[in-house]
């Protein structure tokens, strides 16, 4: 019997502008020989990128991108929009960040200690108390980098939980669970390996939409694409779950961390 031999994928990387209707579009073009459709994306830093079959005419690409011209410019300028809200955001005194839904306001002070400290509470929010003799830059730094595994430590003690109490109901069992930072999802299931990655920003939001993002993820356990038997069994476990999908789409902004 004659094995197959599995060649390796070919990728070219260019860029290109073109005129368009809606003005000039600038993109970065990704060819490969492991695609079989053109798509585009407008990325969160309003950079558009188009990602081909590696056969494909340069020509038919532009073609796509005239059709598509009027949408990419209205994702650039949302793009950019919402860059330019999370630009203004920092990790300082009287910031407020979302936790579990409510947003509670963050505390700075200043003390003669060499290692900074966190403590969290429900009434008053977080107070940070950090060196006093740090720039503002070391400051924001170390206010950012306490946040931030202060955020991922709750991620890992409440999604853990909730996953094996659902995953129990549901009748499943994950081979694999990974909290880590996603950019663009919540979550995401590999049905091949079986393995759930959930982004720990999720957090962020009330628990029932970390409840619906997993069970949202647990179900792909079992149903691999959006059928409409994926959607009946997300609505089994959760039957008002389109309100908690909404939440994510109006909130999501609210939800990304400088």
């Amino acid at each position: 019997m004659r094995r197959r031999i599995r060649r390796p994928k070919r990728i070219v990387k260019t860029e290109y502008s073109i005129s368009t209707s809606a003005g000039e579009v600038h993109f970065k073009l990704t060819r490969s020989t492991g695609r079989r459709t053109l798509t585009i994306i407008v990325d969160g830093d309003a950079q558009v990128n188009v990602a081909a079959p590696f056969n494909m005419r340069v020509a038919e690409i532009h073609d796509f991108i005239q059709k598509k011209a009027q949408w990419i410019q209205r994702g650039i300028i949302e793009a950019q929009k919402n860059k330019d809200i999370l630009s203004q955001r920092e990790f300082d005194h009287g910031a407020k960040f979302l936790f579990l839904g409510k947003k509670y306001t963050l505390h700075v002070v200043f003390s003669d200690i060499k290692r900074s400290r966190i403590i969290f509470d429900v009434l008053k929010g977080w107070v940070i108390t950090i060196s006093s003799g740090l720039s503002q830059t070391e400051r924001r730094c170390q206010v950012k980098d306490r946040m931030l595994k202060w955020y991922r430590t709750q991620a890992e003690e409440i999604l853990g939980g909730r996953i094996f109490n659902y995953a129990r109901m549901m009748g499943v069992v994950p081979k694999k669970i990974a909290v880590r930072t996603q950019k663009r999802l919540w979550g995401c299931c590999d049905y091949n390996t079986q393995t759930i990655h959930l982004n720990w920003q999720i957090i962020l939001s009330p628990i029932k939409v970390v409840d619906y993002v997993i069970i949202h993820e647990l179900v792909h356990l079992t149903h691999p694409n959006h059928s409409k038997r994926f959607w009946n069994r997300v609505k089994k476990f959760m039957p008002d779950f389109e309100h908690y999908r909404r939440w994510l789409k109006i909130n999501h902004l609210d939800m990304i961390l400088p």
